[in-house]
């Protein structure tokens, strides 16, 4: 076996080294952990509505009945809602932000949107605008 001269100078022990690279790989896996973390709290946040409507008909006229919850976890600006009907379409203003888990109730009625028309057993369009995109549900109409 050979052996080589250091001149007096000695190597780190095995021991030491050991301990060096496990608190490396501590280290980078504590920094992965928390780097990924973070990554996936930024990207979960999402914005999402629910609506509930119902279109109704009767001989004092035509309405529609639609509460809107926000379901996401970002707050959401809700500019207008759209109402298909028979007659055509026609939209109603509401400029509102919703937060995180909370409704708002709008009822679309003739003296909002002129001429609006459902029949019985049938379902229509809604489309709520937002600034985060367009959401779009469907109410069906009850007879009144």
């Amino acid at each position: 076996m050979r052996r080589t001269k250091l001149n007096g100078k000695r190597a780190v022990s095995p021991v030491v080294a050991t301990l060096i690279m496990i608190a490396v790989a501590i280290s980078v896996g504590s920094f992965a952990y928390w780097y990924s973390v973070s990554y996936v709290k930024a990207t979960s946040k999402t914005a999402f509505l629910a609506v509930d409507a119902t279109a109704t008909t009767s001989d004092t006229g035509s309405f529609l009945n639609a509460i809107i919850r926000n379901t996401g976890s970002l707050p959401i600006n809700i500019n207008e809602v759209v109402v298909y009907h028979d007659a055509g379409h026609g939209s109603v203003k509401i400029n509102k932000q919703l937060n995180p888990g909370d409704s708002i109730s709008v009822v679309v009625d003739e003296g909002k949107v002129p001429g609006l028309s459902f029949t019985p057993g049938h379902s229509y369009t809604i489309v709520v605008t937002t600034s985060q995109g367009n959401f779009t549900s469907t109410a069906y109409c009850m007879g009144g």
